[in-house]
């Protein structure tokens, strides 16, 4: 009979350190209504403006409707457009200016004072931390839109838009400083310091605003062609008496002008023509020119039949990135900038000399407008930031800075 040992040893314990150890993947992302309904309200009640703030948006709004008020008076009784896009250019100066300011303080802010480690370990998941954060700075800004809207009103009757085209500029613009203000948070989560999340705030708009501009003007010589001078000029020193004497004098009573020998320009020089329509994304890219791009489309020539104001600024945007997106001419790039002789043809006839640049403007004026690539930007950037926001949120954290408080 074989025996059985009723009380065996006990096995050996495994060894913590050599167990593999389970993957921590953090809270939740995910937001949910309540969730950032409930941070919203607590970030607007945290973050109400003291006396100077106020006072400086008081002084703000005082600023833009006087602004306003005073081109309304000086423009007179005729439709213009200037009073409304100048109203509308300042509202998204102050909303990228503003939002992003207390965005920025909004997340290293609560963690230097500890009051962010409390809202991370209740049931608010990240998402709902993020955009309850993006909302309220962003809400904010969007009342500054919402005091202005009586003399928006006003203008808007004299400006010759369409509501529905007001409405569009006015939602473009609200994305525009959405995204300001998401950009700001996103260096509020990475940067320890308020001092240097605002800094980088601004410089990061500063460069959507600017460096587009810039990046434009500097990339030039490198999609630029070199074209030789061949404007067309009378060939002085080859006129008769009686061709030097009419021509001096203006007096085409026994000369036609057309019998003027003309000659290419003998002082011929090279110059560089760009081909600004491979790199017209780069205006296309900045916020006003968004704006100006979403804007309706005005006609030079045919304003008054459509029943619109003179163009203003939108519209004077609008035919500057035209030009850029369309490129050189053919005469640009022959060089052909000037001829003496059809001009003098053309007023010994009575009729104004047409180099096709006024052509050019009404087809710079009326040209697609091309809002898509602003848009697109705005939206990865938006998205891009509040991924950032989301993931530095996100408890337990993998890695901390060093002199970061977390309680």
């Amino acid at each position: 009979m074989t025996l059985v040992d009723q009380n065996p040893a006990p096995s050996a314990a495994p060894d913590p350190a050599s167990s593999p150890r389970p993957r921590v993947k953090g809270n939740p992302w995910l937001p949910t209504p309540s969730g950032v309904w409930l941070v919203t309200g607590i970030e607007l009640r945290r973050r109400r403006p003291t006396v100077k703030g106020w006072i400086f948006y008081g002084l703000l709004l005082a600023a833009i409707l006087g602004l306003g008020i005073l081109l309304a008076v000086v423009s007179g009784d005729e439709k213009t457009s200037m009073p409304m896009e100048l109203v509308l250019v300042l509202v998204l100066g102050a909303g990228m200016l503003i939002a992003p300011s207390l965005a920025a303080t909004s997340i290293n802010g609560d963690s230097s004072e500890g009051v962010l480690a409390p809202l991370q370990m209740t049931r608010l998941t990240a998402g709902d931390l993020a955009l309850g954060k993006l909302i309220a700075s962003w809400v904010i800004a969007f009342a500054v839109l919402l005091t202005m809207t009586p003399f928006l009103v006003y203008a808007f009757t004299r400006s010759g838009w369409h509501w529905d085209e007001l409405l569009t500029v006015i939602g473009v613009i609200l994305l525009v400083v959405l995204t300001s203000t998401a950009i700001g948070l996103a260096w509020s989560s990475l940067a320890a310091r308020a001092v240097a999340s605002v800094s980088l705030a601004h410089l990061t708009t500063g460069a959507l605003l600017l460096g587009t501009l810039l990046a434009f003007v500097f990339v030039q010589p490198l999609v630029s062609e070199t074209v030789k001078d061949t404007s067309s000029y009378v060939d002085y020193e080859a006129l008769t008496e009686e061709q030097l004497y009419a021509y001096e004098n203006w007096d085409w009573s026994e000369v036609d002008p057309a019998t003027l020998p003309c000659v290419t320009s003998q002082d011929q020089w090279e110059y560089p023509v760009a081909h600004t329509e491979q790199i017209a994304w780069l205006l296309l890219a900045n916020p006003v020119v968004l704006i100006g791009e979403s804007s309706p489309i005005i006609s030079y020539d045919t304003w008054e039949e459509d029943g619109r104001a003179a163009p203003g600024l939108f519209a004077e945007i609008h035919r500057a990135v035209s030009d850029a997106r369309i490129g050189p001419s053919e005469a640009d790039l022959a060089g052909q900038q000037y001829d003496e002789c059809a001009m003098l043809v053309a007023e010994a006839n009575g009729e104004r000399y047409d180099d096709g640049w006024e052509d050019q403007q009404e087809v710079n004026s009326v040209y697609p407008r091309a809002p898509w690539i602003g848009l697109g930007v705005q939206v990865l950037l938006l998205i891009g930031s509040l991924w950032i926001v989301i993931a530095r949120l996100r408890v337990p954290y993998k890695k901390l800075r060093q002199g970061t408080r977390v309680a």
